[in-house]
């Protein structure tokens, strides 16, 4: 009796670190949509550029580049944390675009 009254009292904050794992999942992906968003204006930009804009374009899109690669990694992390370890989905819903190259 008094050990499953020890587990209904743990079962609120079970429920709240539920809660905070998916309100920081959504977070974290919020800032890699984000990220994504920079990236594909970073690399239309630099596909539009010629001459001597280009390179301070290309310049730009590896900077915007590497932060989303950034936020992807962090995101991962935080799906392993919760014991997602499939990254299917996160290929399908969050696609890096192929690298540009010069």
């Amino acid at each position: 009796m008094a050990r499953e009254q020890s587990v209904n009292a743990l079962l609120p904050v079970e429920a709240e670190f539920q809660k905070e794992k998916a309100s920081a999942l959504k977070r974290t992906g919020e800032k890699l949509e984000k990220a994504l968003a920079a990236l594909e204006g970073a690399e239309r930009e630099l596909l539009m550029s010629r001459g001597p804009t280009r390179a301070v374009r290309l310049e730009r899109y590896r900077e915007v580049r590497k932060e989303a690669e950034l936020q992807r990694w962090y995101l991962m992390v935080q799906r392993e944390a919760c014991g997602i370890r499939n990254n299917r989905d996160l290929d399908l819903m969050y696609p890096m675009p192929p690298l540009v190259r010069e």
